[in-house]
Order: structure tokens, then C-alpha cells, then sequence
């Protein structure tokens, strides 16, 4: 019987370190494996995260206006459809009150609505070299300019805070100048090459304030009575049948009073593409992880051939079948360790690296969006998890024949 407890560590690193070669193969495996996991999943998480913003940037899928409303948005002035994004109304004199939300809402199949006013169109130098536009909107309700926001706010917009079209001057925090109003700038948009860029936006309550001062709304125009809007914009259920939406919005309405114009254009396959994404992805990791399994059964059946006569020593010694088992296991494990650690880093550095030289914004006309910290090592544990279980299984049978071998043939495999 061994008189002093072995230290399995040391025997497990002395391993390690007298087969550099094979070792450091080993160790590609698991890092390549672990690579392939980590990344299939963090492009996919960065895609649904780039897939969902853009969602949210289409805008509205109805909107309601008054009849008189001419839809100049793309193509004919008398289409009664709009092709491109309902992001923001276009400025009109054509008004209705804000209480048709009323019947709009109990429509089945509207998940969200909210209203805009377009003020009017000032020559403000100070602000930007091209006319200004003034709208009102209703911050709690509103799911079309927000998300345009560069950096999300924690808040909706508060009295006398306004949101700013990119190409409209000022910083965050700071005060722009309306004739005869100050406002605080609380959030600025993203470019969206349209007028939305050339437009500040009021919450509704400043915006009647300040339709109601001399000369905002010229003479010639309607004057502006608190409750009026130009547009309700709609959000449809997912799922729901669009069609079937505007007809039932309309409904309620004389065609003489009000019009549903309908985005010409459907977000259900780019969502049925992401799923579709995830699965290609799942399906080649599985393809690697299966054709990894036996490579590293073969690299683990080769290591215990090549330590026969050391496991005979230490079964010679008084070490036990169980022990044996487990030094095989355990060298497989660190070895798995190591590599998954190895792959999951160089992936997230790599993805980091080519995101800040703009690789995927050449490359795919995007900028691939991090994941959460959380979600980050969420991945990351998991493709450990997936290179330490095959690890595991792939040395199960080298280690059972370790374990059963005779002291004898073992000690004398190297001299045959």
C-alpha cells in the first residue's frame, strides 16, 4: 500500500508538460469547439438585438389622418398606400381631435397608438442651415421617433424638454431657443436621411403652448386648439392580419373624415429569417461538437497507451482502480478547461476588435450590437459546459481500460 497520499495535481501537470505537442493539439480541440459555440451564439444574440432595433425603427403600421391629407411620403400624390417606414407625419394643415383614439383602440388587433402634431416650419439659423420642423408628441405612448434616440433615455421627455433630429445643433442637456421658448435638448436622434433629421420634437402640452404664441402658426393657417392632431400612428399585434386592422379602424369613420394609410410592407419573415439563422448556426455547432467527440477520444485513447507503463507503476504502488479513472478524466478536463477559456476569450476579443475597426459595417451594412455582460457570460459558461462534457466523454472508455489494466503487462508494454 502507498504510505504517503499521492498529489494528483502535480502528477496530472507533470503529464501535461512532458507531451507539449499532443497536449497543445488537444487544447486547439476544445478552444476551436468552444470558439464555434460561443460565437454561433453571440452573432445570433447580436443579430436578434440589430433585427429588433431595426423592427422598432419601421415605424407604424397604420396611420390615421384626415381625409384632406395628401400621402406624399413615395410615389403618387393619390396612393393609398405608403412603401417606406411611418416614422413621423408629414407636415399638414389638416387636423382632427385626439379623441378618435378612443374607438381606435378598442379595434382587435391594435397593440399601440399614439398621436402627432405638426406646429409649423421655422427658418431658425441658430438650430440648422434648412427649415425647421415642429411636432408635437406624446412621449409615454410614442414608439416611432424614440427609438431613433442615439442613446435611450431613462425617462420620457419632461415639460420643456425636447427630442432633436440629428442635423439639428446642441448637445444633450443643453438650451435651444423656439421664438420666444427655451427647451432643454433631452435626447438626439439617429440619422434617418429624412426630414425627421430637420425636426424638434415637443411633448404635446408644449407644443399647444407654443402654437398659441404670435407668429408660429402662420395667419393664413388653421389655428391649433389644445386636443387637435394631425395623425394617429398605429401599431398592429403581432400576428394579426393588417388588412383586416385597417378595415376595421376605418370602419367607425366617414371616408370624408378621416383615412387609414397602410405601411406596404410586412415585418413577419425578417423575424421568421432570424429563427431561421439561430437553427443554421445550432445545426453547424452540433456538426463540429459531433465530429470533434471522437477526434478527442482518439487524442485521450492515445495519451493512456502512451502512459501505460506510469499507470502501471502507480497500480503497482497500491493506487486504486477509481484513482486511475479519475487522473485520466482529470487530464482531460484541465486540458478542456483550458481550451474552452482560450476559445470563448479570442472569440469575444476578435468580435470586439473587428466591431471597432468597422469590419461588420463594411462587410454587412451593420454594426453588430454587444450583448449584455449577463447574456455575454451566459454564453460563455455554457460553451465551457459543452467542451468539459465532451471531455468527459470522450476519455470515459481510455480511462475505464486505464483503470482495468494489469500492473505487469502495463509496466512491460514499453519494452515489447
Amino acid at each position: 500500500m502507498m504510505k504517503q497520499k499521492m498529489d494528483y495535481l502535480t502528477f496530472i501537470i507533470a503529464g501535461i508538460r512532458n507531451k507539449p505537442g499532443r497536449n497543445l493539439a488537444t487544447v486547439f480541440c476544445f478552444a476551436f469547439i468552444a470558439a464555434n459555440i460561443f460565437s454561433a451564439q453571440f452573432l445570433f444574440a447580436g443579430t436578434v438585438m440589430n433585427v429588433d432595433q431595426g423592427i422598432s425603427r419601421m415605424g407604424a403600421d397604420h396611420l390615421v389622418v384626415a381625409s384632406q391629407y395628401t400621402a406624399h411620403l413615395r410615389g403618387s400624390e393619390n396612393a393609398p398606400e405608403n412603401t417606406i417606414a411611418i416614422v413621423k407625419v408629414e407636415p399638414s394643415l389638416f387636423r382632427f381631435n385626439a379623441n378618435i383614439m378612443e374607438k381606435i383602440g378598442k379595434v382587435p388587433g391594435v397593440s399601440n397608438m399614439s398621436p402627432q402634431l405638426y406646429v409649423a416650419t421655422l427658418d431658425l439659423p441658430s438650430l440648422s442651415p434648412a427649415p425647421v420642423d415642429i411636432f408635437g408628441i406624446d412621449p409615454p405612448t410614442d414608439f416611432t421617433i424614440q427609438p431613433w434616440l442615439q442613446t435611450p433615455m431613462k425617462n420620457p421627455p419632461g415639460p420643456g424638454e425636447v427630442i432633436i433630429g440629428s442635423e439639428i445643433s446642441g448637445e444633450v442637456s443643453t438650451q435651444i431657443t423656439v421664438p420666444g421658448h427655451s427647451y432643454t435638448i433631452a435626447g438626439r436622434l439617429d440619422p434617418t436621411q429624412s426630414t425627421v433629421d430637420h425636426t424638434v420634437f415637443l411633448r404635446l402640452d408644449d407644443a399647444y403652448t407654443l402654437a398659441a404664441s404670435e407668429g408660429i402658426v402662420p395667419p393664413s393657417a388653421p389655428r391649433i386648439s389644445p386636443g387637435d392632431v394631425n395623425a394617429v400612428l398605429v401599431q398592429v399585434k403581432h400576428g394579426a392580419d393588417t388588412d383586416m386592422v385597417k378595415s376595421r379602424i376605418q370602419q367607425p369613420f366617414s371616408y370624408s373624415y378621416v383615412k387609414v394609410i397602410q405601411r406596404h410592407f410586412a415585418l413577419d419573415p425578417v423575424s421568421q429569417e432570424v429563427q431561421g439563422l439561430s437553427s443554421l448556426l445550432n445545426m453547424i455547432s452540433m456538426v463540429v461538437v459531433i465530429a470533434a467527440v471522437p477526434l478527442i477520444a482518439l487524442i485521450a485513447a492515445m495519451v493512456a497507451y502512451e502512459r501505460q507503463r506510469e499507470i502501471g507503476l502507480l497500480k503497482s504502488m497500491g493506487a486504486k482502480r477509481n484513482v486511475i479513472f479519475f487522473l485520466v478524466i482529470a487530464e482531460s478536463l484541465i486540458l478542456a478547461v483550458i481550451g474552452g477559456t482560450v476559445g470563448v476569450g479570442a472569440s469575444l476579443v476578435g468580435f470586439f476588435l473587428l466591431n471597432t475597426k468597422g469590419f461588420f459595417n463594411s462587410a454587412f451594412q451593420v454594426s453588430l450590437r454587444m450583448p449584455a455582460n449577463a447574456e455575454i457570460g451566459y454564453m460563455a459558461v455554457m460553451a465551457l459546459s459543452v467542451v468539459i462534457a465532451i471531455g468527459s466523454i470522450a476519455s470515459l472508455y481510455p480511462a475505464y481500460r486505464c483503470s482495468m489494466m494489469n500492473p505487469y503487462d502495463a509496466i512491460r508494454s514499453e519494452e515489447q
